[in-house]
C-alpha cells in the first residue's frame, strides 16, 4: 500500500528541521529511557542522541531521507510494531498520531513493547485554532479536528497521563502547520507548504493564499495580529503527552 509521505514526503529533511528549544521540551520527558522506539519518525526529527533507539516509518521515502548517522530505521505501522513484548523502556511520537489508520491497535501495540513511558507530541483539536487556520484556511481547521485524537480517546487506552503545552518558539526552526506563527509570509511558499501535509488535503487553497497575500501587503494581518509580534513563545493547542505504565 501507498503510504501518504511516499508522494509528499520528498523535501521533508529540508525543511522539517529539529528546533532545539521543542527538542528541549520533548527530551525532558525521555529522561532515564534505556531505549526509545520512536513510531512515525520521518526523517529523524527529536530523536536523542547518545541512547539506544530504533525509528519505524511507514514510509520508504522518509526512510531514505534520514542522516546517514542517524539511529536504525524499521519500516512498519504504528498498529502492528515489528517488535517482542517489553523490547523497550520508552516510546516517542512527534505529530504522527493523526495519521495512524487504528489508533486503538496501535496504542495497545505501544503498551505491548513498551516497558515505562510513552510520549507524544499531539494537537489538541478542541482547543481554540490560531490565526492561520481560523482566518485563512478554515478548512484545514475542519480535517484536522477530524483526524487529530481528543483527550478522552487517549485517557481511555493510558489511565496515567499527564499534559503539557508545547511552546512554540517564534524562530522556530521546524516546518509544521503552527511554527511560522510570527512569520505568515512563510505560509506563501509553496516549498513550505510542500512539507505541511494539510495543505494537500484542501481543495481552496488559493483563496487562502490571495486573502492572507492581499491582508499582508495591506498590513491589515499586522493590525489585526501586532500583540503577536512581541512574544517569543506562544501557545498554539500543541502538547506533550505523557503515559507512564
Amino acid at each position: 500500500m501507498k503510504e501518504l509521505y511516499d508522494g509528499i514526503g520528498r523535501g521533508y529533511s529540508t525543511k522539517r528541521c529539529t528546533d532545539p528549544k521543542i527538542y528541549a521540551q520533548i527530551a525532558a520527558k525521555l529522561q532515564g529511557a534505556g531505549s526509545i522506539l520512536n513510531i512515525g519518525a520521518g526523517s529523524g526529527s527529536y530523536e536523542p542522541e547518545n541512547i539506544k533507539l530504533i525509528a519505524l516509518e511507514p514510509s520508504q521515502v522518509m526512510i531514505n531521507q534520514r542522516p546517514e548517522a542517524s539511529h536504525p530505521a524499521v519500516c512498519g505501522r504504528a498498529d502492528s510494531l515489528p517488535f517482542p513484548d517489553n523490547a523497550f523502556t520508552h516510546a516517542m511520537t512527534v505529530l504522527s498520531m493523526h495519521h495512524w489508520q487504528n489508533r486503538d491497535r496501535a496504542f495497545e501495540e505501544i503498551q505491548r513493547v513498551t516497558l515505562q513511558r510513552f510520549t507524544a507530541v499531539t494537537w489538541m483539536p478542541d482547543l481554540a485554532p490560531f490565526w492561520l487556520t481560523d482566518d485563512y484556511f478554515p478548512e484545514i481547521l475542519d480535517y484536522d479536528r477530524q483526524h487529530f485524537p481528543l483527550i478522552d480517546e487517549i485517557t481511555q487506552c493510558f489511565t496515567q497521563l499527564t499534559v503539557n503545552p508545547l511552546l512554540i518558539p517564534h524562530d522556530c526552526r521546524d516546518g509544521f502547520l503552527g511554527c511560522f506563527w510570527q512569520r505568515p509570509e512563510a505560509y506563501l511558499q509553496p516549498a513550505v507548504r510542500a512539507c505541511i501535509s494539510t495543505f494537500t488535503k484542501i481543495k481552496y487553497l488559493d483563496s487562502g493564499l490571495k486573502r492572507l497575500r492581499d491582508e499582508l501587503l495591506s498590513g491589515a494581518w499586522s493590525a489585526k495580529y501586532s500583540a503577536l509580534l512581541s512574544k517569543t513563545e506562544v501557545d498554539l493547542g500543541y502538547r506533550i503527552l505523557v503515559a507512564d505504565f
